[in-house]
């Protein structure tokens, strides 16, 4: 799915929660000591100008280069009356006290999102928030730290400090299995997992709450023989190698939405403006069990082959697809989630049965190049070339699936 603009740009707003006159300065909490440093006293306490919270434990999963990685969002908010600016931030295993890995402040401006989009990147203003999407990984399962925390340290004002928190228990890594959506050569996974922009950061606002239903989306695209998203008129949907291609069920499921009936959009742009009820177009979301949803967004208008209530076995079509909703092309949206709803519930990861991979994209700019000019794509091998068994595939990895 791609996010449009009225979707990204409400990621999320900025928290005023001081009344008139009650948002008291970061000197008036901690004196007017200019350039002083304080850290966090072992068993102590300290005030801090920036809070962290973490909702949901982070999932684990294995990916398609071998290694463990674990995807997950922290809340900051800045309590103080003087714009915050994060200066760092380690990750740490709280079993062992080491750091698994550090961010300096150029790298928080990248994955700290607030609303504010004039504010000085890696900065919270007063009474604001913002949240910072982070990705550690492991080499194995047996390496996994059972608990994280955030060392952050911050400026606001004349201060700096250096405070630990954010604790979250780190979850069993999924052993969720699904089959193939699709079938044949030279898929792409477009914006997947682990640092690509447009879905592991969509965090949307809705019904007074924050979701992240694309968290391990991936924008399925399909290449020919020479590496092209499309040959012919990039305007026509047909022109695209991946559209009308079957789309199959992952696992024996229960249908539980089924929607038909909406056009394609035309190629070369997202819909300027789109209902959030038609965002997916053409869909179907099947319950997986265990409180586990697969969502299959941008379907071919009159291919959808399923209503809702009815069983399908893995390897069933549940249509074809297209490019309907808010999409720019053709292309399969798929993820899974936490919740029937396609946006008002969080991303869960899975696992692959089975795929082979030689080659990967190079850029997210490569892979839009290719999409708007037609040209072959620009990859890179991947080390081994070969099969992948019950893995996620990484963003823009190229893969073979079972006919």
């Amino acid at each position: 799915m791609k996010i449009s603009t009225w979707l990204y740009g409400a990621l999320l707003c900025a928290v005023a929660v001081f009344g008139g006159g009650a948002a008291v300065g970061w000197n008036g909490l901690f004196g007017s000591v200019a350039g002083a440093q304080t850290s966090q006293p072992e068993g102590g306490l300290q005030f801090t100008p920036v809070i962290m919270r973490i909702d949901q434990p982070p999932v684990p999963v294995k990916g398609s280069d071998g290694r463990f990685h674990v995807v997950y969002e922290v809340e900051l908010t800045n309590f103080s009356g003087e714009r915050a600016a994060i200066q760092d931030v380690s990750v740490l295993d709280v079993r062992s006290g080491a750091v698994i890995s550090s961010l300096d402040a150029a790298s928080i401006g990248e994955r700290l999102v607030v609303r504010d989009r004039s504010a000085p990147r890696g900065t919270l203003g007063p009474s604001q928030a913002g949240i910072l999407y982070l990705h550690v990984a492991f080499d194995s399962a047996s390496a996994i730290a059972p608990m994280l925390a955030h060392r952050l340290s911050v400026t606001a004002g004349s201060k700096t400090i250096v405070a630990t928190g954010g604790r979250i228990v780190i979850a069993p890594p999924t052993s969720l299995m699904l089959e193939a959506p699709l079938r044949g050569s030279r898929y792409i996974a477009g914006d997947g997992c682990c640092d690509s922009v447009r879905h592991v950061r969509g965090s949307l606002t809705i019904n007074g709450k924050i979701f992240l239903a694309q968290r391990f989306a991936i924008d399925w695209e399909q290449l020919d023989a020479h590496g092209r998203i499309y040959v012919g008129d990039p305007k026509e949907p047909a022109s695209y190698v991946i559209y009308g291609k079957p789309v199959y069920a992952v696992a024996d499921a229960r249908v539980v939405t089924a929607v038909d009936g909406l056009p394609d959009t035309p190629p070369g742009a997202l819909p300027a403006e789109i209902p959030i009820g038609e965002a997916d177009g053409n869909h179907v979301v099947l319950e997986l069990g265990y409180g586990r949803y697969a969502l299959f967004a941008h379907l071919k208008p009159g291919s959808v082959r399923v209503r809702a209530g009815d069983f399908v076995r893995a390897s069933d079509v549940l249509g074809l697809v297209g490019t309907s909703g808010n999409s720019s092309e053709p292309h399969l949206h798929f993820h899974v989630t936490d919740g029937p709803s396609a946006l008002a519930s969080n991303g869960l990861p899975y696992l692959l049965r089975t795929f082979a991979a030689a080659r990967r994209g190079v850029s997210t700019a490569g892979f839009d190049k290719a999409i708007l000019d037609g040209n072959p794509i620009v990859s890179e091998p991947v080390q081994p070339a070969g099969p992948r068994d019950g893995v996620l595939p990484l963003d823009l990895w190229i893969v073979d699936f079972p006919t």
